[in-house]
């Protein structure tokens, strides 16, 4: 069965088979699979491609902001 991966460095889409290790051919980054199956991809237009990379990326740098923002208050409350 095929897989849709993303790459959460280059955002970069590859798909695979059989192997939950895949990496980005593109920056060499573990890819990230997608919530997304093979037959569905291959219907999506470039337009709809691009907006769930988009999404994607939105929600990586939501995920990166907090948690930069949670080791933050880590170190902050270790000073008290």
């Amino acid at each position: 069965m095929l897989r849709i991966y993303i790459c959460p460095k280059c955002y970069n889409f590859r798909m695979v088979s059989k192997r939950p290790d895949a990496i980005c051919l593109h920056c060499g980054n573990k890819l990230d699979i997608c919530n997304i199956n093979y037959v569905d991809y291959i219907n999506m237009t470039q337009k709809k491609r691009n907006e769930f990379r988009e999404d994607y990326k939105r929600r990586v740098m939501l995920y990166a902001e907090k948690m930069q923002h949670s080791d933050q208050e880590k170190s902050e409350s270790t000073f008290l």
